[in-house]
């Protein structure tokens, strides 16, 4: 009897762990749309895409076929597109701009819709000598790297700090502005717990899946521990401020995919992100290459999802 009990306290456990939609309010408009297709069409993979070109390559190119009876709907500003993904049934929704606004769409999708995972896709700036244009970018871990607090003038060097005095030209010198240092975040847990941190790990198990993959020879796919995403509201074209980023061990950085991670730990969601090399700091973009490199992403991304099963779609936290 006490083992049963046991038993029971675990599932129940577990139960309170499984992420569920919360649906629009029954006064919503479009409640019942929405109940519909959660249960006409859903579980859901959600993609959160980052510009108007990869939402156009999406419904130009073979792998999505877009609902016929309702291809998408508005909420809170945010229209989100439906259909199929390779037979997989998908939502895409653009991210939108600054990490908040992110942050709100993810969440919005996972508490309107039965999402079984996210996958957050788009372009980066490469800050490595090895990852090269057009190629692709998986990484283990994503950070806020434009969290900052700036010191006071002649304060002592802190751990991710930079002192604004070591780029002056021609020497490098005292300068009034004195440092910046990079702030941990708080992350959160669905089970009520949070903790500052600077890296957030992706969903391990859907990272640990897609490093198993063979992606091919095109594109080049850089995945493992070592490859981790900086993200912020900063566009970096500024090669200086690159090579600091790179000093604490980023890869590349976008403007998005730490909220998207983030958001997607606090709820207990399955998650990734895939992001494509389309420039590098100090360096002109290329308009024929970043199309190039937004194709490679998405042709990575379907590879991803071919191989998505739900045993492999488990949630972990």
């Amino acid at each position: 009897m006490a083992s049963m009990m046991k038993l029971l306290v675990v599932v129940v456990g577990l139960l309170f762990l499984v992420p569920d939609t919360m649906q629009l309010s029954i006064d919503h408009p479009l409640h019942g749309v929405v109940e519909r297709l959660n249960v006409n069409a859903g579980p859901f993979l959600g993609l959160v895409i980052s510009s108007s070109r990869d939402r156009k390559i999406l419904k130009e190119s073979t792998y999505f076929v877009p609902d016929e009876s309702i291809p998408y709907i508005t909420i809170a500003g945010r229209q989100f597109s439906f259909g199929k993904f390779n037979d997989q049934p998908v939502i895409y929704v653009l991210a939108g701009e600054t990490l908040s606004n992110v942050g709100v769409t993810v969440q919005i999708m996972i508490d309107t819709f039965k999402i079984k995972g996210i996958i957050n896709y788009g372009g980066a700036a490469t800050l490595s000598n090895k990852v090269f244009i057009a190629d692709v970018v998986v990484p283990s871990q994503v950070a806020f790297s434009g969290v900052w607090t700036w010191e006071k003038y002649g304060s002592e060097a802190k751990n991710y700090s930079l002192k604004i005095g070591d780029y002056n030209v021609p020497e490098a010198g005292e300068n009034t502005l004195g440092r910046i240092t990079s702030l941990k975040t708080t992350l959160y847990k669905p089970t009520n717990s949070k903790k500052k941190t600077y890296f957030f790990d992706v969903h391990p198990e859907w990272h640990q899946l897609a490093s198993q993959l063979n992606f091919g020879e095109r594109p080049t796919v850089h995945i493992g521990d070592d490859v981790r995403m900086g993200s912020s509201d900063i566009y970096v074209s500024n090669v200086a401020f690159a090579a600091f980023l790179k000093d604490l061990k980023l890869t590349a950085v976008d403007t998005e995919s730490a909220a998207v991670v983030a958001t997607s730990i606090a709820n207990g969601v399955p998650h990734i992100v895939f992001r494509g090399a389309s420039n590098r700091p100090g360096t002109d973009s290329d308009v024929r290459l970043s199309e190039v490199t937004a194709k490679n992403v998405l042709k990575t991304v379907a590879k991803f999802i071919d191989n998505i099963s739900p045993k492999k779609s488990a949630n972990v936290y």
